[in-house]
């Protein structure tokens, strides 16, 4: 993939729109510069005059970039997240298909900026419906989705050593800015019916 003209280090301190021109052409990128996009963000302000990796020039990065970036990570792997190729240096450097992560997005119904080039793709073959057959979410819904899928997917009910504890769960969600009594509850909610408490044996 060809790099653009690297912008000026004063203009690095503003958030600076992709240039769509470019990445346009571009068929794959690494997983943080296709959730920059999505974020309507300049993936090349995020590196240090392009060398890999999110060696980042903002003091704080923005939390849409953040969230979106840990729910791309969570399900990696999915059909429409199935990496060209995994990098050694952590998930999001992995290489993706950028149409994919379009089709992706819009399983998610995604607000994406207006000229974002792959909004035509035909809508995934996932469903994101909850229970209650409705695709209404909201950010905590997204939190609770991506702690099921990550502390309950492999949950073996002959193995209780599979089940994460109710701290385990807190903590993590905790450091992803849920407040902590929200975040009790929700451990709660996902927790399997008629475990018992206490320490894994």
């Amino acid at each position: 993939m060809t790099t653009p003209n690297i912008p000026n280090e004063t203009t690095f301190f503003t958030l600076q729109e992709p240039s769509w021109e470019y990445w346009s052409q571009q068929k794959q990128a690494r997983l943080w510069q296709a959730v920059a996009l999505a974020c309507n963000l300049d993936p090349f302000q995020f590196t240090n005059f392009g060398l890999p990796n999110l060696d980042k020039v903002f003091a704080r990065t923005p939390t849409q970039f953040n969230d979106l970036l840990d729910q791309a990570k969570v399900n990696l792997g999915n059909p429409l997240l199935k990496p060209i190729a995994y990098s050694k240096d952590g998930s999001e450097e992995s290489e993706i298909e950028l149409a994919k992560f379009g089709a992706w997005l819009k399983s998610m119904r995604y607000p994406l900026p207006e000229s974002f080039p792959w909004q035509d793709q035909a809508a995934a073959p996932l469903s994101r419906e909850w229970p209650w057959g409705s695709t209404y979410e909201t950010k905590l819904l997204r939190h609770l989705a991506a702690a099921a899928n990550r502390f309950w997917k492999n949950y073996d009910p002959a193995d209780p050593t599979t089940a994460p504890t109710n701290k385990e769960v807190v903590d993590w969600l905790v450091k992803k800015g849920v407040a902590n009594r929200t975040a009790s509850v929700m451990a709660t909610i996902l927790r399997v019916d008629g475990l018992s408490t206490g320490p894994r044996k």
